[in-house]
């Protein structure tokens, strides 16, 4: 059972990347302080989720929390943009189940689904079933009146869903407990890029400063440098950060669909794409030196 719990609450800690069940603790917090009813979906998403990933995962990458985060970021986005009702509820349990096995197969073939399963079923869920008029971010606590530095503030509590400037420290906390300052600087900057891009395209205050435009940016930069470990000179980073920020503003003006975590996931597929093709690249170069010496 305690593992189970552990797993549970490291699932969450998995919204900001940190395999923590202190960081959990903290993010479910940060969500409870802005909607109460977030934080109920946050927890039916990951434990249906983690009741899958309990049978079918492997007993390493399940302590890590990998099996309950889509089933999590199911939650947070169906609480905020869907009708409560028992179909529903239903609905987050069963797709945060089928989330986590979702990333579960594509982990088994090494392919990096990352956040892909949840969007889907949020996707489909959407479409589906009755939506709020508007989206219900809870209290959002923020300044318009600084959108830029609320934004790269609330863009933190953004990773969980969650524009509010109480919220955005428990998650900042919940950063520093896992893996230090370095991790919380690294979501700052990500989330004060996408802030400084969304005011130079002329985003809406309010989108700006709630961290809407922000926390794609944020989470790529925390996986790239924190997750992955590459240093602050290395192209990945950089290169991830611009395209999330510009796929970021277009979703937010076209605005046909949740913008949810797709920047960031289409960023990171372009990055690690980036790096097989220059890997790639690298071993034929290789071998065409060996031949070219071996044949002189």
């Amino acid at each position: 059972m305690n593992g189970f719990l552990t797993a549970l609450l490291r699932g969450m800690g998995q919204l900001l990347f940190m395999p923590h069940a202190g960081t959990g603790l903290l993010a479910l917090l940060g969500i409870l302080l802005n909607s109460p009813l977030m934080a109920m979906a946050v927890l039916t998403g990951t434990l249906g989720a983690t009741l899958v990933g309990s049978q079918v995962m492997e007993r390493q990458a399940f302590n890590q929390g990998l099996a309950g985060f889509n089933g999590a970021l199911l939650g947070l986005a169906a609480a905020l943009f869907m009708q409560p009702s028992a179909l529903l509820w239903l609905s987050v349990f069963l797709g945060g189940g089928l989330a986590g096995w979702c990333f579960n197969w594509g982990m088994r073939r090494n392919l990096q689904l990352l956040t892909a399963p949840y969007i889907c079923l949020m996707l489909l869920i959407w479409a589906l079933l009755p939506r709020l008029p508007q989206p219900d971010g809870g209290i959002q606590l923020h300044w318009l009146d600084a959108p830029v530095l609320s934004g790269a503030l609330a863009g933190v509590g953004q990773m969980g869903f969650q524009g509010n400037l109480l919220s955005a420290l428990c998650m900042a906390a919940g950063l520093i407990i896992c893996r230090g300052w370095r991790a919380l600087g690294w979501a700052l900057l990500g989330s004060l890029t996408g802030a400084v891009a969304g005011a130079l395209m002329g985003i809406s205050p309010f989108s700006l400063a709630t961290g809407l435009a922000s926390y794609n940016c944020a989470l790529i930069a925390v996986a790239l440098a924190i997750v992955s470990g590459h240093r602050s000179r290395s192209w990945q980073l950089w290169l991830g950060m611009a395209v999330t920020a510009a796929l970021t503003l277009v979703g937010l003006k076209l605005a046909l669909i949740p913008v949810l975590t797709i920047p960031f996931v289409l960023a990171m597929w372009l990055v690690i794409g980036a790096e097989r093709c220059h890997s790639l690249n690298a071993i034929v170069c290789k071998r065409r030196k060996n031949y070219s010496d071996n044949t002189s």
